[in-house]
């Protein structure tokens, strides 16, 4: 394994998708390709200074994601795209040459999956590469 994609969002879910990457890179001497999607926005139908708003939201998720890597001493570098989410994840997993794609899965269920969509989902049944999707943590109860 050389190259291993980790989709991230920066939510608690994305962040266990990194901890998982920096894992399996540091256990395959890998290097990891973080990857956060924006959605493609309007510039005439934003407010101003939304759209740096969100880019420095996005910096500042896979600067600490980075952190995580070069903690581990893995190998590592951010990209940060904007379109569809798994489309976009297929792509980059291609056009980098991901031997697996890691992405993290709220676990929404079967029903509000259906009316929201669920991206590992999308990604699991648009690419030709392995996926491991990170699912969320489980309450105690």
């Amino acid at each position: 394994m050389q190259t291993i994609l980790v989709a991230t969002d920066g939510s608690a879910c994305g962040q266990r998708a990194e901890d998982e990457g920096v894992s399996l890179a540091v256990s395959t001497g890998a290097r990891l390709v973080f990857l956060h999607v924006q959605p493609e926005v309007d510039p005439a139908r934003s407010r101003p200074g939304a759209l740096s708003e969100e880019t420095d939201e996005s910096h500042a998720l896979l600067d600490r994601a980075l952190a995580k890597a070069v903690e581990a001493g893995v190998e590592a570098e951010a990209e940060i795209v904007e379109g569809a989410a798994a489309r976009e994840i297929v792509d980059a997993a291609r056009l980098r040459g991901a031997d697996v794609i890691v992405v993290g899965s709220r676990g929404l269920g079967k029903l509000t999956g259906m009316f929201l969509g669920s991206v590992s989902r999308d990604v699991l049944s648009e690419t030709d590469r392995p996926v491991l999707i990170v699912k969320e943590e489980e309450k105690a109860s």
